[in-house]
């Protein structure tokens, strides 16, 4: 146990490092009211709750009820909150859905890219709250669009999906501000009902994290227990928490390229993982691991997140033999944190061909009011 709260704490501490953003205090002039709205050509934020008639679809085909998500789009955009019966609906039958769902997706035939949910079929890597205002809205919304379209909207696991992180970081403070705790227990079960690794087209492996020493072959997928909290270590831990190492695909004299690693010499060749200091957890997974993995495996490439991005995605180094990205990250939330300004990226893939299309970068923007009598 001792052990298990020293992992933590270290992971913990790394990524707390990486947030270190303040923003200024602000001090109301004097003669300021606190009930007065500081920044009244501001839209404020929607105060009603959605009737259980707007809410509630009735879906023909399955027999059952369905959330509006049309309705739900427009609610969230607008700030507002539901009802907590409304909030345990979409979140207790999303658990049932995704509980039924493998530890390894297969998208071979079912995806093709287009335009709409109607025609496309979207994968996402993970992480879908911490670290902001509307975490429980971006749940709440993809969890509704996934039991309205369940065949083809498909969710991961990220490493931030578990019961340690949300406690520390925002989202249990966000969903007891908002819903309650009840709420947020749900939440946690939902995340642990969340499958892990996708497979896209029999080619490509789609993970939050990174490979593992554990990970021979696909089928070691199938002796994962996903519905509990992530480890210390292993299989699951490492899925959801492994970088490629740095300086990915030219490892060999890493200590002239970063000081900072703790190696004398350099890595030298043939070692496959290195410990990842950086998170505080798991492991770095060389060029060297990727190729092997994706041979033994006869894929094509590893697509993963859980690195910003400047660009919104980096092609890491291409197979010797395919001559592919061995490894590309993709990141798609544009301002990261709101200070990041880095671009947000999605892959789209159609008839075997793959592009990236870009979301830029949208600034942060703070209005005040200056209480002098003066706009």
């Amino acid at each position: 146990m001792a052990a298990e709260n020293g992992y933590y704490t270290n992971a913990i501490h790394q990524l707390r490092s990486k947030q270190s953003v303040v923003l200024p205090t602000i001090e109301p002039s004097p003669g300021t009211s606190l009930q007065d709205r500081q920044a009244p050509h501001v839209t404020p934020p929607a105060t009603h709750i959605p009737l259980d008639e707007e809410f509630y679809v009735y879906d023909a085909y399955t027999g059952r009820n369905r959330p509006n998500v049309e309705l739900l789009r427009e609610h969230f955009f607008h700030e507002g909150r539901l009802s907590h019966d409304q909030a345990m609906f979409i979140l207790d039958q999303a658990t049932d859905l995704m509980t039924r769902e493998p530890n390894l997706y297969d998208l071979m035939k079912v995806f093709e890219i287009g335009g709409s949910f109607e025609e496309n079929n979207y994968l996402f890597l993970g992480d879908y709250v911490d670290r902001g205002c509307f975490g429980i809205e971006c749940l709440l919304y993809l969890y509704a669009l996934k039991l309205y379209y369940p065949n083809r909207l498909y969710l991961l696991r990220g490493n931030h999906e578990c019961r340690h992180l949300t406690e520390y970081f925002t989202f249990k403070r966000e969903c007891l501000h908002k819903y309650s705790i009840e709420v947020y227990d749900a939440c946690i079960k939902s995340f642990q009902a969340l499958p892990i690794t996708a497979l896209v087209d029999g080619r490509f492996f789609c993970v939050h994290g990174g490979i593992s020493p554990e990970l021979e072959t696909l089928r070691d997928l199938e002796r994962i227990n996903r519905f509990e909290e992530p480890a210390s270590k292993g299989l699951l831990c490492d899925l959801l928490w492994a970088d490629p190492i740095p300086n990915f695909g030219h490892e060999v004299g890493l200590m002239q390229q970063d000081p900072t690693y703790e190696r004398p010499q350099g890595l030298p060749p043939g070692v496959p993982f290195v410990d990842n200091h950086t998170r505080g957890c798991s492991y770095y997974f060389t060029y060297e691991a990727a190729c092997k993995f994706l041979e033994r495996n006869q894929l094509l490439g590893i697509f993963r997140g859980h690195e910003a991005q400047d660009a919104g995605y980096t092609m890491h180094r291409k197979t010797p033999t395919k001559k592919f990205p061995s490894v590309i990250t993709i990141f798609s939330a544009p301002n990261y944190l709101d200070v990041y300004h880095n671009r947000g990226a999605v892959i789209k893939y159609k008839n075997k061909n793959i592009t990236i299309r870009y979301v830029p970068p949208i600034p942060l923007r703070l209005d005040f009011a200056v209480a002098d009598g003066k706009n």
